[in-house]
């Protein structure tokens, strides 16, 4: 944990140093299309209930701005809520309900001066390989105390976690933690919080909280109100991302560093599409001029492209897009959405592909409980349509660690070369209690082989699993208990294992 701090406390001047043209530019460009605004903490991926409620009101109209870029600013969502209040928007009884749930969560949590305590505590066996957007405990246990504040132009929100037995080897983290200055509509802070990109709820292909969350420098808007220009109106309510982090030391290129940059808008109320793309660059050993930051931003990072070679080869990219799209089919909310990343570069395009589809819809029963359901499939292979090429996604021949970060893929939890159909249904109370469950089945690493650069399996295995998890008040918290069963087959050899897992979880309010 001490290490990671001090590369944030080193890596911030540096950073703004190193990149200023770039953080310069876009810290100007949002300036002048934001009024000014007071921004506080964020609501960062991991409660599935907290989502649910979210998309609920975006599908209503109550929520405007953006919803598939996780954390989430509190201050925008309070803001949508405060409005749709304010001008008394007619709602069903029960989505009212859920408004008026959210809005009083949303004014606490953007309450200033008003410094607070949290801890969670954690148990498990068998943690789950495959991490959703829930928050489930990664390791066998975990002890976490934390202190937030939020003031006009700085907000807090540290934490130290303690581990049992983890996997990576690190028992002491910061992750969770957020230092953030407000500069009017932009704040730029020093994170080590998980980060989801996309409208998938089992995975997202480009940025997802499988991996522990890589510590970075990121830059964003606090609201995503639509720019008020003739000729940009028409994009609506945006968001816009940009993370410079740095991975660990103890991979194939040390220190690597890492770059994200996200941009989503909503032109109509019921579509939202994102714009994502990230790379590793730089590290021990290899070209970290500007320069190369420039040909990596560019796209001029293509073997054989003006003189570009093993040597001097910027770094490894995805890219891709995604969109979620929404109406009232048989008066209900219901949703398709879709996420295309790409591996690689063709003609200035991202190109060789990996897909996720899905379906959601919602709803409400007895005026009580809320409930989602979604299915979607995800195929991780490079041109999963058609080809489908193994031992490319996720991979690379410089950076041969791969996009993973401290031993897990940083994009879709099933890794590699899977192909995995998922189906969850989500249930929330008006007293917030939450239930949730998720069924998975499909192929693991179907281009296993010997050379395989995989962290779940070297070899092709078929999976089913279902798991359950339950969530309530208790006391001053909430308490989480989630149970699990996995069957795994290898198709090969006719073995097959079976494992049961759980947890339990207690978080301060």
């Amino acid at each position: 944990m001490r290490r990671e701090w001090f590369w944030l406390q080193q890596a911030l001047p540096q950073v703004l140093c190193y990149h200023s043209p770039m953080l310069r530019l876009t810290i100007i460009t949002l300036s002048l299309a934001a009024s000014a605004a007071l921004a506080g903490p964020v609501a960062p991926p991991g409660d599935i209930g907290l989502r649910h409620d979210i998309q609920v009101l975006a599908d209503y109209g109550v929520i405007t701005g953006t919803v598939t870029t996780w954390p989430m600013s509190w201050d925008s969502i309070a803001t949508d809520l405060q409005a749709a209040t304010d001008n008394k928007i007619i709602l069903p009884v029960a989505v009212d309900q859920t408004m008026q749930r959210l809005l009083a969560r949303a004014i606490s949590e953007t309450e200033r001066g008003k410094p607070r305590m949290n801890s969670r505590i954690s148990a498990a066996e068998e943690p789950t390989r495959i991490r959703s957007f829930t928050d489930t405990p990664r390791e066998d246990g975990e002890l976490s105390f934390g202190f937030s504040w939020a003031g006009e132009h700085v907000s807090l929100d540290l934490n130290a976690t303690g581990t049992y037995d983890p996997v990576d080897e690190q028992e002491a983290r910061a992750d969770g933690s957020r230092i953030a200055l407000d500069m009017g509509n932009v704040t730029l802070a020093v994170s080590t919080l998980d980060r989801w990109w996309g409208p998938g709820w089992d995975g997202s292909l480009i940025l997802s909280n499988n991996a522990r969350p890589i510590p970075a420098i990121t830059l964003g808007r606090n609201r995503t109100q639509a720019f008020k220009s003739k000729w940009l109106s028409w994009i609506g309510p945006w968001d816009l991302e940009v993370i410079l982090g740095q991975m660990e030391e103890d991979r194939f290129v040390p220190n690597t560093r890492f770059f994200g940059m996200r941009f989503a808008f909503r032109p109509v109320n019921s579509l939202e599409i994102g714009i994502s793309r990230s790379a590793q660059w730089c590290g021990d050993g290899r070209p970290c001029d500007f320069d190369t930051f420039s040909d990596l931003f560019l796209g001029k990072d293509n073997r054989g492209d003006a003189g570009t070679t093993p040597e001097n080869e910027p770094g490894n990219q995805l890219a891709g897009f995604d969109m979620r799209w929404s109406n009232m089919w048989f008066g209900q909310p219901s949703a398709f959405y879709a996420q295309a990343i790409g591996e690689d570069e063709a003609g200035g395009f991202p190109s060789r592909y990996l897909g996720q589809l899905g379906i959601e819809t919602s709803g409400y029963f007895r005026n009580r409980w809320s409930y989602r359901w979604y299915a979607e499939l995800a195929g991780t292979s490079c041109d999963f349509v058609k080809d489908d090429r193994f031992n490319c996604a996720y991979n690379h021949d410089i950076y041969a660690t791969g996009y993973r970060y401290r031993s897990r893929v940083v994009g879709h939890g099933a890794e590699n070369d899977s192909r995995i159909v998922s189906t969850g249904i989500v249930l929330v109370s008006t007293e917030a209690t939450q239930w949730h469950v998720l069924l998975r089945f499909g192929d693991l690493n179907r281009g296993g082989g010997p050379d395989v650069r995989n962290t779940l399996t070297p070899t092709l295995l078929e999976v089913s699993s279902i798991d359950l998890t339950h969530s309530r008040a208790l006391g001053r918290g909430r308490l989480e208990i989630g149970v699990g069963y996995e069957q795994i087959e290898n198709p090969l050899t006719s073995e097959s294992d079976n494992d049961a897992r759980g947890f339990i979880s207690w978080r301060s309010r």
